[in-house]
C-alpha cells in the first residue's frame, strides 16, 4: 500500500495517477489484477475473477504463484462477476493460495445475494439451480441413447444413413459436453460451481466484507481517493437477463445458425422419475401400454419414434442458461474523477445486459451534454475488457462498441485458442468484432494468445514497440509459455 499524505495530522492515501492492468494467460477465462499506484507505490489493487475453461491444478499453479507474489499476498478488493468455471474454478485448484491471502473487500452482483430482501436473487438462483439439473439429465439421457445408436450402427454393419445420423448425434453430444464444462462441471445436482462455493466460504471465513451491488450504484472507497465505481449490470428486471439482440443489428454476425427451438426445462427434470406427468406434447398423443410395443416393433413405423429427437431440444436450453447466467454478470466502469478517463470490465454480459445499462433510470441525463450516464462512460472508455472472449454477443453494437470514442481506446481479450472448446472456434473470435476492435483501438488490441487468428492485431500493432513502461510481459522460468500481458493507462 502507497504512504499516504498527511493533512492536519491525518493520513491520506494518494490519490493514483496510473493503472497497470495485468491479463493472466490461464487459457480462454478471466483473471485480471489491476495496480493502481502514486509515483512508484501502490495505491490500490483489484482482481477481477479466477478462471480458465481448460486446465488442472498443476496447469493452474505458476499463474496463481506470480498472481500471489506480483500482488504481495494482498487483495484490496476482489471482484467476482459471475458464476461461470472460466471466472472462478482458479479458486477451486488452489484454494491453499487464496487462504494465505488478505482480501480484504468483495463484490458481487446482486443476483447472488442469498438474502435479497426482494426475493429476485433467491428465485433466479433457484431457477438457475433447476436449469442445472434438466441439462444435466438431458445430457446423461442423451449419451445413453447416443450409445445405443452406436451399437445398432455395428450390428447394421454402419449403413450409409445411420452413420451420417451417428455422425451428427457426436457432434451435438460434443458440443453439449463443452457448454457442460463451464455451467456444469461440479455442480453435481445443480448445486453451485465448486470455485464460487470456495470463494465464499473462504471469504466468509477471513470475514471480508462483502457487497451485493444493483445497477445504478455508484461508489466510492477510502481507500481508493479520486476513483469512481459504476455498476452498470446485472439488470434488475427479469426480461433483460433473458433477453438476446438480433444480430447484425444489436449483435455482431453470427458465423453460423443456431437452433432456437426451445423446451419445458421441466420435461428434462422428469427423466429420472418412473412417472412422466410433464411432455413436450399433449398427452393425448401419448402411446402407452402394449400399443407401445406393437408400433415399435413394426419396422414400418421406425420414422414415427421420437423418443430421441426431443432430446434435441437440451442444445437450446444449454444455450439458454449460458446465456442467463452471463447477463448475471457484475458489469463495472471504473472512473478516474481527475481525467473522466474509463475503464470498462463487463464480464460476460451478453445483449440484454449491454441494453439494460441505458435504461438505469437514475441515471438519465447525469452525462456529458445532458447525456444517458451510460452512454457518456462508454464515450469515454479507455480500457476495454472484451466481453465473452470475442463472441458475436457478447459487445452490444449500437449501444455498446460504436458508443466507444477515445482515441486512447485499448482492449484485452481472453481468448486462447490452444486451450479452448473445440466447438467454440467455430464463433470465437468472431472476425467482424475483431475487425471493428482493430480499427477503433487503432491495434491496441492485446489478445491473450493469437494463435490461429487470421487477421492479428500485432500484425497492424506490434506490442513490444510501445515500450515497457505502456505494454510488458511475463514467462515462464523455462521460457515456453507466457504468464501474462500488462497494459499501463496514465490517470
Amino acid at each position: 500500500m502507497a504512504t499516504p499524505a498527511i493533512t492536519h495530522g491525518i493520513r491520506m492515501p494518494l490519490k493514483s495517477d496510473r493503472v497497470a492492468i495485468r491479463m493472466y494467460c490461464l487459457g480462454t477465462g478471466d483473471c485480471f489484477v489491476l495496480k493502481f499506484m502514486s509515483g512508484k507505490a501502490r495505491c490500490f489493487t483489484v482482481m477481477i475473477d479466477c478462471g480458465s475453461c481448460k486446465g488442472g491444478p498443476a496447469e493452474f499453479r505458476p499463474f496463481l504463484e506470480d498472481l500471489a507474489a506480483y500482488v504481495n499476498n494482498t487483495i484490496d478488493l476482489l471482484v467476482i462477476t459471475h458464476e461461470h468455471n472460466d471466472h472462478v474454478n482458479g479458486f477451486a485448484k488452489h484454494p491453499d493460495i487464496f487462504e494465505a491471502m488478505d482480501i480484504r473487500e468483495a463484490w458481487f452482483a446482486w443476483t447472488e445475494n442469498p438474502d435479497d430482501p426482494n426475493g429476485r436473487a433467491q428465485e433466479l438462483l433457484k431457477q438457475r439451480s433447476h436449469m442445472r439439473l434438466a441439462l444435466q439429465n438431458a445430457i446423461q439421457a442423451y449419451k445413453a441413447r447416443h450409445e445405443q445408436r452406436e451399437l445398432k450402427a455395428r450390428s447394421n454393419g454402419h449403413r450409409t444413413f445411420e452413420q451420417l445420423i451417428l455422425n451428427n448425434s457426436r457432434a451435438f453430444l460434443n458440443g453439449l459436453n463443452t457448454l457442460a464444462e463451464i455451467n456444469l462441471e461440479g455442480a453435481a445436482g445443480g448445486k453451485s460451481l465448486p470455485g464460487m462455493r470456495i470463494i465464499k466460504q473462504l471469504l466468509k471465513k477471513k470475514k471480508t466484507k462483502v457487497r451485493y451491488l444493483d445497477p445504478g450504484d455508484i461508489l466510492t472507497l477510502q481507500q481508493a481517493p479520486g476513483i469512481k465505481f459504476h455498476v452498470l449490470g446485472p439488470p434488475s428486471k427479469r426480461d433483460y437477463i433473458f433477453k438476446n439482440g438480433k444480430p447484425g443489428v444489436d449483435t455482431y454476425d453470427k458465423h453460423l445458425a443456431l437452433d432456437e427451438s426451445s423446451l419445458s426445462v421441466n420435461a428434462f427434470l422428469s427423466l429420472n422419475n418412473s412417472v412422466r406427468n410433464d411432455v413436450p406434447f399433449a398427452v393425448d398423443y401419448l402411446v402407452n401400454g402394449d400399443d407401445t410395443q406393437s408400433i415399435y416393433e413394426d419396422a414400418r413405423n421406425e420414422w414415427r419414434r421420437i423418443d430421441n429427437d426431443w432430446l434435441c431440444s437440451a442444445g437450446s436450453l444449454a444455450l439458454r442458461l449460458n446465456s442467463h447466467i452471463n447477463n448475471t454478470s457484475l458489469a463495472l466502469a471504473m472512473e478516474s474523477e481527475a481525467t473522466g478517463k474509463v475503464l470498462l470490465f463487463p464480464g460476460d454480459a451478453e445483449y440484454g445486459s449491454w441494453e439494460s445499462w441505458h435504461e438505469i433510470e437514475k441515471w438519465k441525463s447525469r452525462g456529458k451534454d445532458g447525456k444517458h450516464l451510460a452512454e457518456d462512460l462508454l464515450n469515454r472508455t479507455v480500457f476495454y475488457k472484451v466481453g465473452h472472449h470475442l463472441s458475436y454477443n457478447g459487445t452490444a453494437l449500437e449501444k455498446g462498441i460504436l458508443m466507444m470514442e477515445s482515441e486512447e481506446l485499448a482492449a484485452m481479450a481472453t481468448l486462447d485458442r490452444r486451450r479452448i472448446a473445440e466447438k467454440w472456434k467455430s464463433t470465437m473470435p468472431n472476425k467482424y468484432l475483431l475487425q471493428e476492435l482493430i480499427r477503433r483501438c487503432q491495434g491496441r488490441v492485446f489478445v491473450m494468445d493469437e494463435y490461429q487468428l487470421g487477421n492479428r492485431p500485432s500484425r497492424q500493432l506490434d506490442p513490444l514497440t510501445l515500450g515497457r513502461k505502456v505494454y510488458g510481459e511475463g514467462w515462464s522460468e523455462d521460457g515456453k509459455s507466457i504468464l501474462y500481458k500488462q497494459y499501463t493507462i496514465s490517470l
